[in-house]
């Protein structure tokens, strides 16, 4: 007698879904699940890789890991983001720029000295004149631009941190989501007598219900 009323229950389900195809807001249908089966195994069973995959894209830590029920992984790689941007920080903050005049071991001619236009060149000795008299080449001698203070060691880790926990959270979280949703299907599988498997041909307007039963 359960059986038949399980056939009229998923018949009529059927018969509605068919009815109702054309409305993209109604409600998801209800079926019946197994008595031991708890709440967090029903969100195993449901969760979606390509919801997994779309949230992939969203440049929040964990959050692949956080949709697949690992909240506690998901705040450990949120901490390890955090710590990577931070080290990032840490090493562009204390970056000094410094400019400085280059040496010669020439004579050096300064103009406008101690003003923003100051030029200086080299005085290279070409050709002497006479007893005491000597030609100059003028080579300008520019400014030296060094960097003080960062630490590139400190920017490596912080990206090697970023870059290593969103390919963690993505690979790992979306095998996650696999795994969870094949251990509940193939737990609660193994107790089912018969399963129904419905089906619907859009091309003859068809709704079909199939059975299989263990013998």
């Amino acid at each position: 007698m359960k059986k038949y009323l399980l056939i009229v229950l998923f018949t009529a389900n059927l018969f509605s879904q068919s009815n109702q195809r054309g409305e993209i807001l109604s409600e998801t249908p209800l079926y019946p699940l197994p008595e031991n089966m708890t709440f967090e195994e029903y969100q195993d069973m449901n969760r979606r890789m390509s919801i997994g995959v779309g949230l992939a894209f969203i440049p929040i830590p964990g959050i692949v890991h956080r949709y697949a029920g690992e909240k506690e992984l998901a705040k450990r790689l949120s901490y390890v983001s955090i710590g990577g941007f931070i080290s990032l920080i840490g090493s562009l903050s204390g970056n000094e720029k410094k400019e400085e005049w280059g040496g010669s071991d020439y004579e050096i001619l300064i103009m406008n000295q101690g003003l923003e236009n100051e030029t200086r060149f080299e005085k290279i000795p070409m050709e002497i004149i006479g007893d005491d008299s000597i030609k100059y080449k003028l080579n300008q001698v520019y400014k030296k631009v060094t960097h003080s203070g960062g630490s590139p060691v400190l920017g490596a880790i912080g990206i090697m941190a970023i870059i290593g926990s969103y390919y963690y959270d993505v690979f790992h979280g979306l095998k996650l989501i696999h795994d969870k949703r094949e251990a509940v299907r193939f737990k609660y599988g193994k107790q089912l007598e018969f399963s129904f498997r419905p089906s619907y041909d859009y091309y003859a307007n068809e709704a079909k219900l199939n059975f299989d039963f263990r013998f």
